[in-house]
């Protein structure tokens, strides 16, 4: 495949195929749909901040495994900027749980908006199909 995603490393920007990253495991799985999803936040985050936050980053961030401050006001964001729609896709397409969204909103300390009581609602009665079930699966 020659999808190519932004990948930054702790030194350096560069572009690469993704499966080339065996480093970023939430990116080199992902299907071309729910890359072009998780972009779509991204994109949506960055606009108005002065220095940009990467898919694997954020997805990091979500996912407990990064927690400089930095990073706070990009995951603020993704919860008050992002529409609810595409948070859900991220779901949907296996990316992130509601329970893990819910976490980083605890982790992040995020401020109440629409999207974050939207989260922690969903994430009360967790939702969705298992990974054999999803969209991608043999019929």
């Amino acid at each position: 495949m020659a999808l190519a995603v932004l990948v930054v490393s702790w030194t350096k920007r560069v572009w690469a195929p993704v499966e080339t990253f065996p480093e970023f495991p939430h990116i080199a799985g992902m299907s071309k749909d729910a890359l072009a999803n998780l972009t779509s936040a991204v994109t949506t985050i960055n606009t108005p901040m002065p220095v940009g936050i990467d898919e694997a980053t954020l997805l990091a961030c979500l996912k407990g495994e990064i927690l400089e401050r930095k990073w706070r006001v990009h995951v603020q964001a993704l919860f008050d900027e992002v529409d609810v729609s595409v948070i859900h896709q991220l779901v949907v397409d296996h990316i992130v749980t509601f329970d893990e969204l819910s976490k980083a909103i605890d982790a992040w300390q995020v401020t109440e908006s629409e999207n974050e009581r939207w989260v922690r609602e969903m994430a009360s009665f967790e939702v969705g199909r298992p990974p054999g079930e999803g969209i991608g699966r043999a019929r």
